[in-house]
């Protein structure tokens, strides 16, 4: 097998996740005490209210040799936009033109054997952007209810008829990865790039991303998408998203 040289930044956003955290963490060593990458948690903590520093002060020490956790604390909740921000904005700062990016949830619902393929679609694969869709064959959802589901699909539709891009039809799952060869330059230099602060962020993310098309590979992987495995209760507000994501497409399509 050809060797692989990239090293692994999980840009982790999150908010009061204590209770996933540990499972988390142990997850990943147990995933990467056979494999030679060195990986590095840039874990964004918005303003979190629980006790979650104390946690990760406590993991921190459990993790492999060869993974590193960057801790970056916001003193109050900013919002996803802002934590991604924060989260690729030290990554630029410190990796290397080979190294990918992963983005992920922190409650368990996104796996960590899943951000390994989207890694390995990157670095193998020849794509720029790798993101883990529910629409391609193979997919799987637990544990999510219908209505999130149905309100999931069609906002994809929309994504789709309005921003076409090639080999993507999941908008707005943030499961993803990033060779940071392409898209430090184009983040960087455009100006406000991460301007959404609720969830629609991950959608924008792509919105932006499409000016750049020809420029990017984007590929989807199927995702096994276990929200039976998240502890405590989302914090995602159905409506408020369905809002934001609408005005998304309005804005960028004049914009």
């Amino acid at each position: 097998m050809q060797k692989i040289e990239s090293d692994i930044y999980y840009i982790l956003p999150a908010l009061n996740e204590s209770q996933n955290i540990e499972k988390l963490f142990n997850n990943l060593n147990n995933f990467y005490k056979t494999k030679k990458e060195n990986v590095i948690i840039v874990y964004v903590d918005d303003g979190s209210t629980d006790n979650t520093a104390e946690k990760l002060n406590f993991l921190k020490k459990q993790l492999l040799k060869n993974i590193n956790l960057k801790i970056i604390t916001h003193d109050k909740n900013l919002g996803l936009g802002e934590a991604l921000k924060s989260g690729f904005n030290y990554s630029f700062s410190v990796a290397k033109d080979k190294d990918v990016l992963i983005t992920m949830d922190t409650d368990n619902s996104h796996t960590i054997e899943q951000s390994y393929e989207l890694f390995k679609k990157i670095v193998f694969g020849n794509a720029d952007i790798s993101i883990a869709s529910r629409y391609v064959q193979n997919s799987k959802i637990k544990g999510l209810k219908n209505s999130r589901i149905v309100l999931s699909y069609f906002a994809a539709k929309l994504f789709k008829f309005f921003f076409s891009i090639d080999n993507v039809k999941d908008y707005t799952c943030g499961f993803r990865g990033y060779r940071v060869k392409k898209i430090r330059k184009i983040i960087l230099d455009y100006n406000n790039f991460f301007s959404e602060t609720g969830f629609s962020a991950s959608a924008d993310i792509l919105l932006k991303l499409y000016k750049f098309r020809d420029q990017l590979s984007f590929k989807e992987i199927p995702i096994d998408l276990r929200y039976d495995l998240k502890e405590g209760k989302s914090k995602m507000k159905i409506l408020k998203t369905v809002y934001l994501n609408l005005r998304l497409i309005f804005i960028r399509k004049i914009n």
